[in-house]
This record gives structure tokens, sequence and C-alpha cells, in this order.
């Protein structure tokens, strides 16, 4: 039996393991020996520097890329060998730092987008006025709009997205990335290119978002945002794993300090 045919026996809340994972490209090591373990009902901070290893530690969870060592598992559901489409049918969610919506689409419409995957009508229902395709498309606009509400901005759902702010966008991709209810869910620099007020306005939708049945991790440059939303916070540096804490023990780590803003005495 394969690990999504298995899938009806993960039952949720289930943590997200990750033990002793490495990867290299050639004789480059991206990432060494890393183990942490993400708990649902929690935030978790992934940060680091340029070059840490945030992005691919992301791509082997995801299963784009495939470590060399280690293993990834998801309550006790191995992952070795599931591809990303396996993975998102497991439950795995993920937006990306360079927000992609389709200008062509309204917003809910990019939102139903990632209901594709439970989607049983088949392609000729897309073209078709047929029964099932009608009731499939109404569940999904409804499960979209309700994405948007949870997120707060349901009031945008039929507007067009190049006629919205880059905050607003920002939101749409995770309502995106949840309308399918994932069990994991991973932002990769939520933040980037926003200003001050709509990474605050961020910052609560990320808090609505906590979840006894959502594992999700957040990879951000913005410590305060960092800080603020996340109930642990593992660090990269050179693909390693530097520390792992509260945000409180990371603010005080001096080691952490030193990779990010430098030895004063140096």
């Amino acid at each position: 039996m394969n690990a999504v045919a298995a899938m009806p026996a993960l039952k949720p809340p289930a943590p997200l393991a990750v033990q002793e994972l490495s990867l290299s490209f050639g004789g480059i090591h991206v990432l060494q020996k890393i183990s942490v373990l993400f708990k649902p009902g929690e935030i978790t901070g992934l940060i680091g520097p340029n070059g840490a290893g945030k992005t691919s530690f992301f791509n082997c969870l995801t299963g784009l890329y495939s470590p060399q060592v280690g293993s990834i598992r998801l309550g006790e559901l191995a992952l070795e060998g599931v591809p990303p489409t396996g993975r998102a049918a497991l439950g795995f969610s993920r937006s990306f730092q360079h927000v992609a919506l389709c200008p062509e689409l309204s917003v809910v419409e990019n939102v139903a987008i990632g209901l594709h995957r439970q989607s049983r009508a088949g392609w000729l229902e897309a073209f078709l006025p047929l029964a099932q395709g009608r009731a499939e498309r109404a569940a999904n606009r409804e499960l979209a709009v309700a994405a948007l509400a949870r997120l707060g901005i349901a009031q945008v759902a039929d507007e067009s997205p190049s006629q919205l702010p880059p905050g607003v966008l920002r939101l749409a991709e995770i309502a995106r990335a949840i309308a399918g209810q994932p069990r994991v869910l991973l932002l990769d620099e939520p933040a980037a290119g926003l200003n001050s007020v709509e990474t605050h306005d961020l910052s609560n939708a990320l808090k609505k978002l906590r979840s006894p049945e959502l594992v999700l991790v957040v990879v951000e440059h913005d410590m305060d945002l960092i800080m603020e939303v996340c109930d642990s916070i593992h660090v990269l540096n050179v693909g390693t794993l530097l520390a792992s804490g509260t945000p409180a023990q990371i603010r005080g780590n001096a080691e952490v300090v030193r990779v990010y803003l430098g030895d004063e005495d140096e």
C-alpha cells in the first residue's frame, strides 16, 4: 500500500518530524543532519541568513528535493518516495515568496484553484453545463469565500487581482493555500514586499490560522513578524541547525545574534 492510499489511517493532529536530514548537490552540502519537530497547533518560524538552506529544506518537505540521508514523517507515515502530488493529497500546501495570482480570474476563482486536487468532476464538466460540475463549482466557491473570510478579505472575492494592493494579494494567496484545509501549511516569505501596515495585517491573519489540526511553518526575514506570531523558532545557518527555542530564547541566543547582526568586537 502506498502513502497516498494509506492517508485515511493518518488522523489529525499529526506532527511533522524531520530526522537527520541531509541534502547535497554534487560536493556541496546544502543541509546537514537537520532534526526538527513541527507540532500541530503551533506556528513555527524557520529563519536564517541568505544561503542558510531554508528554501532547500522546504523543497525537501514538499517532495521537490529528495534528501540523500534522513527521514520525514507525518505522524506515523513515512514520506520517502512520496512525490509532490502525493504529499499534496496527504494535506501539504505551500505558498511562495512571489505572489502568482492569475489576473484573468477573480480573487475567489484564484482561491478555488487550490481545491482542484479535491475535485471529482471530469474535464468535460468544466465546459458543459452538467449538474455535477455546477454543484462542485458552487461548493468550491463557498469554500474559497470561507477561506477569504477567515483571513478578513471576503469583500474582495469578486474583484480582479490587478485592482488590489500587495498586502491583500498576499492574503489571497494564503487563502488559496488553506482553502483545501491542509494538514501542513508552509509559507515562504509571506511578508516579502509588504509595508508596515500590510505586515501588521498579515500578522493578525497568521494568528487566525493557528489550529490544533494544522502544522504551520513560516520562513521569513522579518524578525518582528516572526517574534510576534511564532510559538517556536528554528534557526538555520549554512545548512546546519544553529538553534531552536521560543522567541525569547532565540532573541537571547548570542550565536543567533552574531550570525544575524555581526560581532561588534570584530
